[in-house]
């Protein structure tokens, strides 16, 4: 039994980093879809380095299917932003328009 946790907890521990790495990603890039953060600011570029770094290190350590999930989440994610921009846009031009 000693040697199965010894065979196991290494995978568990790469694993978690590789979700929090994954996580932290999409919290950042979900903040910044939404207006809540700037691209360019402090803890935007700090959630992005932290989360990379967790991910670099899971991909280091196995070849893994954690990128994909992080593209497919990241598309979805990216789609959100891109239908809050339209609604967004679609309103101010509507407003802009009644001005005149």
């Amino acid at each position: 039994a000693p040697l199965a946790a010894e065979l196991i907890m290494p995978e568990v521990f790469y694993n978690v980093v590789g979700f929090i790495g994954a996580f932290l990603l999409l919290f950042g890039f979900y903040r910044t879809s939404i207006g809540q953060w700037k691209h360019k600011s402090f803890w935007y570029e700090l959630d992005n380095l932290f989360g990379a770094v967790f991910v670099a290190v899971y991909q280091i350590h196995k070849q893994a299917y954690i990128s994909m999930v992080v593209n497919i989440i990241w598309a979805t994610v990216a789609f959100t932003g891109l239908t809050s921009f339209a609604e967004r846009y679609l309103t101010n031009g509507r407003r802009k328009k009644r001005r005149k």
